[in-house]
């Protein structure tokens, strides 16, 4: 399966679960960190993944920015899924609690932006990161590598 993974990543955890999701899905995948990444390339996949880390709820600037250049249809009958690393709940101070219960994670704004270029979006997904540097919470990569097998599994 030709797969294409885009990812951004301020502290290595988003980099290292969309690695981790490629090695997985094995040869035929590329990952590209969005600065290295074009719209042009997104239609040219068999399954598109979309990664980023959360900010409010929503996916990073430099993301944000990669997904409105991507033109309305481009997209059309790609595979789409999307993910993002974030925070739990537990453990947060209040505010932060309130932030990710009211806005929740960028994965699923991403998928829905991918669905509205045309894709077909298969899954959305959140990774969960310790403090606001890292590390990954123990078993995420695990846990990535099933995911990424459920994505190639009819």
């Amino acid at each position: 399966m030709k797969a294409l993974i885009i990812y951004d990543s301020l502290y290595g955890n988003t980099e290292k679960i969309a690695r981790t999701i490629g090695a997985a899905l094995g040869g035929g995948t590329r990952v590209l960190k969005v600065n290295e990444a074009s719209a042009a390339e997104t239609n040219a996949c068999e399954l598109l993944i979309i990664g980023s880390p959360t900010h409010g709820g929503r996916p990073s600037q430099p993301m944000q920015q990669f997904l409105n250049q991507i033109p309305a249809g481009a997209l059309t009958s790609i595979r789409a899924a999307a993910f993002d690393t974030g925070n739990t709940p537990e453990g947060q101070g209040g505010l932060i609690r309130i932030v990710i219960k009211f806005f929740g994670y960028a994965s699923k704004r991403i998928a829905g932006i991918l669905k509205s270029k045309g894709a077909i979006a298969v899954a959305a997904e959140t990774f969960f990161v310790l403090g606001k540097e890292g590390p990954l919470k123990d078993g995420e990569v695990e846990r990535a590598q099933g995911w990424a097998k459920k994505l190639i599994t009819p």
